[in-house]
């Protein structure tokens, strides 16, 4: 007689953080966890490469307010702290992290799921927009620019 026993074991080949380009932070996985309250639902490979996907998204993003930082590097831009922490580290993590969650919750969707499949697949798209809004908000309080942008119609 044999049997299956499913292994929950996280993959050898997965890292436990993504590296960055040396002025911003390397990002943990654990973090992201912790921050995002994201379960087992995704293999740690697969949150990697989304960690860092949204990583060159949001460097892309703020490419010019970088490019006229003087400092070193991200943690040591003037800013206030959190129990030792730069706010803009703080800020830089959250973005990069609420754009990894909505990239695999936007990729939740499959061709062949059921209808209650679709139902579902359409929360999370709606949750994954709510992600990526937090991503952007994040961005903005970053490089000091403000959330409201009015036009004259």
């Amino acid at each position: 007689m044999s049997a299956f026993i499913p292994s929950t074991n996280p993959a050898a080949d997965a890292p436990e953080a993504v590296a960055n380009d040396g002025w911003f932070p390397d990002l943990n996985l654990a973090d992201f966890h912790a921050q995002t309250g994201q379960g087992d639902t995704f293999d740690p490979a697969r949150i990697a490469a989304a960690i860092q996907s949204a990583m060159i998204e949001v460097n892309a993003s703020i490419g010019a307010w970088r490019a006229r930082q003087t400092a070193a590097s991200l943690a040591e831009v003037p800013a206030r702290t959190y129990g030792e922490v730069s706010e803009k580290l703080i800020l830089y993590r959250a973005a990069v992290f609420a754009r990894a969650r909505a990239q695999l919750l936007a990729n939740t969707r499959d061709y062949d799921s059921t209808k209650s499949g679709h139902a579902r697949a359409d929360t999370l798209e709606a949750t994954a927009a709510d992600y990526l809004r937090q991503s952007n908000e994040a961005v903005a309080r970053l490089i000091d620019r403000r959330r409201t942008v009015v036009e004259l119609i």
